[in-house]
């Protein structure tokens, strides 16, 4: 399902044409020319909505190098592409250019969308999916639509099947995972905020998934900064960054590029594990030790509880607990393991780190709506 996954156009296609057997099939496939049955109309103009949505998403420019993508399909033109959306309905294309101002680009990308998700569909259909299901779901309600409506005109036909779409994407926001049409993004630096991020910001009455505020972990400070600065390029949609104490030189880059609905946030405390309150942390830190579990349980090397002392203001809360896990022969403290412990363990909204409390309710104020 990577074609349904929130990623820049260039990105998926690539991993599309990995797959190539399914252009091939498609350009294999029967006289093109003939108008679909009534029975395919439905699914196809419920992948024709979804690729609307996908579309409304991004920038023009993304779907300007899509054609010459294709290149390797000649002698099949452009008009290949825009006869398999007029099999749904003829004249379709210049339908979909006119209300939409749609490129040749994205005119492509649309028909692509439509014939991969459809092909998608049909083998994939019995198997149980939240997107499937929804996609399911879709489907009979614009074939239903339809059989009710003696209307064939192609503005009605996109136009409830648009209707049918968001109805049913409302309906099923609870259920479809963020990457699927996320309407925010969020950047990270690793994978402790990614673990514990969606659990704080549940506590505090902004659930992503309700929200749909897709979390994307770049893997450091800098790869954030790449990140935003190629999505902030590609897609309409509002970003959000969060970083470290210390990363100056990224925050600065990316400050200059925020766009209106965007939002930029630095840890003042430090790293993620600084932020939390003192006597918060270390009685995480104690119940973490006596879980472990293992050839390195505390209890095969003496186990002591920590206390606040051992744990110097002045350095970084990660650096001594190297120390201190390796003069207890447990190697290096493990920040992901300790995070999904502490995503397990913390029960109340008042134990959220201030920093991260400030920063989901600055996304709750901006994107609540």
């Amino acid at each position: 399902m990577h074609w349904l996954s929130f990623d820049e156009p260039q990105s998926r296609l690539k991993k599309a044409l990995k797959r190539s057997r399914f252009f091939q099939d498609l350009l294999n496939s029967s006289d093109q020319s003939t108008p679909f049955s009534s029975s395919e109309i439905s699914i196809r103009l419920a992948a024709l909505a979804f690729a609307l949505a996908d579309i409304s998403r991004f920038n023009s420019v993304c779907f300007n190098s899509v054609p010459a993508a294709l290149n390797f399909l000649k002698p099949h033109s452009q008009g290949f592409y825009d006869a398999l959306l007029d099999r749904i309905h003829a004249g379709m294309t210049n339908y979909l250019r006119g209300n939409y101002k749609w490129t040749e680009g994205e005119t492509v990308w649309a028909a692509i969308c439509v014939e991969y998700i459809a092909t998608s569909w049909r083998s994939q259909n019995s198997a149980k999916d939240d997107v499937l299901t929804f996609f399911t779901a879709v489907e009979e309600t614009i074939s239903a639509s339809i059989n009710a409506n003696s209307a064939t005109e192609c503005s009605a036909l996109v136009e409830d099947a648009i209707a049918a779409f968001d109805d049913c994407f409302q309906n099923s926001k609870r259920h479809l995972k963020p990457d699927f049409l996320p309407e925010k993004l969020l950047l990270v630096e690793g994978r402790t905020e990614a673990i514990l991020l969606p659990l704080f910001a549940e506590m505090s009455d902004f659930e992503f998934q309700k929200n749909r505020v897709l979390m994307i972990s770049g893997g450091g400070a800098n790869q954030v900064a790449k990140r935003f600065l190629g999505l902030r390029q590609a897609t309409k949609l509002p970003i959000a960054c969060l970083l470290d104490g210390d990363a100056e030189s990224q925050y600065d880059v990316i400050r200059q590029h925020l766009g209106e609905t965007d939002l930029l946030f630095s840890l003042s405390a430090g790293e993620f594990e600084d932020t939390f309150e003192l006597s918060v942390f270390v009685d995480l830190l104690n119940r973490y030790l006596q879980s472990m579990t293992g050839v390195n349980a505390p209890s095969l090397v003496e186990y002591e509880p920590l206390s606040a002392d051992q744990l110097e203001p002045a350095q970084k809360r990660t650096h001594v607990l190297n120390k201190v896990w390796r003069a207890k022969s447990l190697g290096n403290f493990d920040k992901v393991e300790f995070a999904s412990f502490v995503f397990q363990n913390i029960k109340k909204a008042e134990n959220i780190p201030a920093d991260l409390q400030l920063f989901i309710g600055e996304m709750k104020d901006r994107w609540g709506n």
